[in-house]
């Protein structure tokens, strides 16, 4: 090799570790990634402005929520009240596959309760219409907390709405007296719903503690105490494994006390409940329409597996409630009112009832003539208590339960306006003929709704001197289902009239026919079918002389999926037997009565 060859190979070699000695045109080595916060912590001592540590929480859940997005995340909530007053904005939506954890020992309960109380409006949802506080995503796991909604501005409020799958709800408490429902379960499948205490929810009303409303197959309902509520657990749909289905459900839950029912069956088409291996009031579990029964399959499509069941306690399970019995034949109002010795009047027995109480009526008439103790009218039911006849027969039968006179109207003349019946907030009218048949009074009622959330269920309401059967006054959110409303003042009565209120009603399943008007809106009053109270319709609205559907006033009607004499039906103001007659200002309301259906016995 020459020596310039060599040469060059030394300046080659000795510019190559010059390069590598030279810090500057190294690249330098990128910076660890630390790793993303999971884990968070709320305190209502805390600030937003904090990083959510431990020892530097969160001031409210809203906050944490929108941190916590990653699945997989914990958000740890001390004990304390999450509401408006401490800056929470709701409904709070939990994101999906985030874990919001409280105080699961305790069920967030305990001495120092770990709260959330408010609402907001659900997703899809009118303004006003329904409110509820919790919101969990997919995938994610409420634990720990009581929860309720207190917005009084809702017509339906609602504790949790289940509208993503697969929630584990575990170790909470869900309860609020004025919920419409605690947790409902909406168009969802395969929770997991375990060591809850579902209580209180609406109780003294309809409230249902668990509600299958729209999904929740594939659902474990497992180990929750489910007592204290209007129904226990309700199922609308096919719904979750109380115990011994395809879910896995061990049963185990105590479904107990509920003022209603603790299982009723709404579906009307055939489903299958698992419910075995639980507790209730009753061993075997009782069957029947009656408040107290332990299951009550409204459409007799239900298929319930109840066996095996315990009851929850021996001898008087539900040491907070109470039943009166009256027979009119057998009683004494010197009696105590137990099923052996039952008082004599209903009168009497209004005067010992509170809120919770139900009071079983035997057959027979239950009036003015004729007893050593007579009825003293208008019979006024006391907030919260049930009033029980024969559901079965709708009050009537061979043996008809009827109630039969008439008194005057707080506020009314004497002389003027006359009433039967006057049920309490929260009360529940089931299973009896109403008529007032007193002539002394120059306009006469059934039954006036003067007090909100009245139960109307399964009677025949019916009087052909009456000027009204069942007269809205002032007051909202009534559930009405299930009645014959017939033969009130087929000359010019009115069956049902929305005539100062109603705003909220469910109104379904109804006969209204024979009357002069079957049913008048004079103010914006209850849903007939598909509007904002949840009616599925099916009212027969039907043979009544002068008009079905009378609107006075330029309001919006809900009125569909209903049976009628006309389809078309006809909408005119003839007073001929019309179907819906608009007399407002310039034909100026909205009434949908669309899906209607031409009734089987049309009066043409």
């Amino acid at each position: 090799m020459s020596t310039s060859a060599y040469t060059r190979l030394s300046v080659i070699i000795l510019a190559a570790l010059a390069l590598a000695a030279c810090p500057g045109k190294k690249k330098p080595p990128e910076p660890p990634v630390p790793p993303a916060q999971t884990i968070f912590y709320v305190s209502t001592s805390g600030s937003n402005t904090n990083p959510g540590t431990q020892s530097s929480q969160f001031k409210t859940i809203t906050h944490a929520m929108t941190k916590a997005t990653r699945s997989g995340s914990t958000v740890y909530v001390a004990a304390g009240t999450y509401d408006v007053a401490n800056g929470e904005t709701f409904p709070i939506t939990v994101p999906a596959g985030v874990l919001l954890i409280g105080d699961e020992a305790n069920k967030g309960g305990g001495g120092s309760p770990t709260r959330i109380v408010g609402g907001g409006l659900a997703p899809g949802s009118a303004p006003g219409n329904v409110g509820v506080a919790v919101l969990p995503g997919t995938g994610s796991t409420i634990a720990g907390l009581t929860i309720t909604n207190s917005n009084g501005s809702f017509t339906e409020r609602r504790g949790l709405i289940l509208a993503n799958s697969t929630v584990t709800l575990r170790n909470n408490t869900v309860t609020g007296a004025t919920h419409k429902v605690g947790v409902y379960i909406d168009a969802s499948t395969n929770h997991m719903i375990t060591g809850n205490r579902i209580v209180d929810n609406g109780g003294t009303g309809t409230g249902s503690g668990l509600a299958f409303g729209k999904g929740g197959v594939g659902t474990k309902v497992e180990d929750n105490v489910i007592t204290g509520n209007g129904f226990g657990v309700e199922y609308d749909v096919a719904g979750g494994d109380l115990g011994g289905g395809s879910a896995g459900s061990a049963g185990g839950n105590v479904i107990s006390c509920n003022t209603q029912n603790d299982l009723v069956s709404f579906a009307q088409s055939a489903i299958t409940i698992h419910a075995a291996s639980n507790s209730w009031d009753h061993a075997p579990a009782t069957r029947g329409s009656i408040a107290g029964d332990d299951i009550y399959d409204s459409f007799g499509v239900a298929n319930v597996n109840a066996t095996p069941g315990t009851q929850t306690s021996n001898p008087s399970p539900c040491s907070g409630s109470s039943t009166l019995y009256v027979s009119v034949s057998a009683g004494s109002d010197a009696n105590p009112g137990t099923q052996s010795f039952p008082f004599k009047t209903i009168t009497h027995a209004m005067g010992v009832a509170t809120s919770g109480t139900t009071v079983q009526v035997a057959p027979g008439v239950y009036d003015t003539m004729n007893q050593s103790t007579p009825e003293v009218f208008p019979i006024t039911v006391p907030a919260g208590v049930l009033l029980i006849g024969d559901e079965a027969n709708k009050g009537g039968g061979s043996t008809p339960t009827s109630i039969y006179g008439g008194g005057l109207v707080p506020g009314s003349p004497p002389g003027m306006a006359g009433v039967a019946l006057l049920p309490g907030t929260g009360s529940t009218i089931a299973g009896f003929t109403i008529t007032n048949d007193d002539p002394s009074f120059a306009s006469r009622r059934g039954v006036i709704l003067g007090n909100s959330n009245v139960t109307l269920r399964n009677n025949t309401v019916t009087g052909a001197a009456h000027t009204m059967g069942v007269h809205i006054d002032a007051s909202t959110n009534h559930v009405i289902t299930g009645n014959q409303i017939v033969g009130n003042g087929p000359n010019s009565g009115v069956g049902l009239g929305f005539i100062s209120g109603g705003a909220g009603s469910k109104v379904e399943n109804n006969v209204i026919t024979g009357q002069g008007f079957g049913i008048e809106y004079e103010v914006t009053g209850g849903d007939l079918g598909g509007g904002l109270a949840g009616s599925a319709g099916g009212n027969v609205i039907s043979c009544n002389a002068f008009v079905d559907l009378y609107v006075g006033v330029p309001i919006t009607v809900s009125a569909a999926s209903n049976f009628w004499d006309h389809f078309p039906l006809t909408p005119a103001c003839n007073f001929a037997g019309d179907d819906v007659c608009d007399a407002s200002a310039s034909g100026t309301a909205t009434i949908d009565t669309s899906n209607a259906t031409l009734t089987s016995s049309p009066c043409l």
